[in-house]
């Protein structure tokens, strides 16, 4: 029994509902690998760094507790993500307009390039695949997906920060000290529309 077979063995009978996420979800994985390539092969950034320029890409400029929110970390951990990709000059860091207690972190250039160039080459794994298909199964595909990223993106919250810092940890606006280790919690880098957004680091 080979792989697919065992995992449909230990799904039992699907139907339905359950039948069309199975099958969303299996294409799904397909785009996963294609991203984990497209990030070995053509970038410098390891996945959980992606995943933070992604987050901040799309729904920034965030304050470090609602980076640490829609990443499902705690904040100091968050913390430490950004200090490594400011200290890249990946992020920018500056004291938010709105209270002087907390930073406004956002993408640099060098940042949206970054996310740009790795997302060109995931482009042209999937239009590799998709010159295997039929131009109209291509279409219905593309058009599908369009309806299925709106739909996800109407219950898409961010999960509360996780709170397991140091006893007595207080956050001020001030991160931690980056670590040399990689944070837990790397995931598959979804992605979102691109957004251009004034610079506010001189590269």
């Amino acid at each position: 029994m080979n792989t697919d077979e065992a995992r449909d063995t230990a799904a039992g009978p699907r139907n339905g509902l359950a039948e069309e996420a199975w099958r969303v979800e299996e294409a799904s994985l397909a785009l996963v690998e294609m991203t984990l390539n497209a990030v070995a092969e053509d970038s410098d950034l390891s996945v959980t760094q992606l995943r933070v320029l992604l987050a901040v890409d799309r729904h920034g400029p965030l304050n470090l507790s609602a980076l640490a929110a829609h990443l499902a970390v705690s904040v100091s951990a968050a913390g430490r993500l950004v200090a490594r990709l400011d200290d890249a000059g990946l992020l920018t860091r500056l004291l938010s307009p709105h209270s002087r207690r907390e930073i406004s972190i956002d993408v640099t250039a060098a940042g949206r390039r970054a996310i740009g160039h790795l997302r060109a080459a995931r482009r042209r794994r999937i239009a590799a695949a998709l010159t295997r298909l039929p131009p109209g199964t291509r279409r219905a595909l593309a058009g599908a997906l369009t309806e299925f990223t709106a739909a996800a993106r109407t219950d898409e919250e961010p999960a509360a920060a996780r709170t397991d810092e140091e006893p007595g940890a207080a956050w001020t606006g001030e991160e931690p000290a980056a670590r040399t280790d990689e944070e837990p919690g790397a995931g598959h880098a979804s992605d979102p529309p691109y957004t251009d957004r004034t610079t506010r680091r001189n590269q």
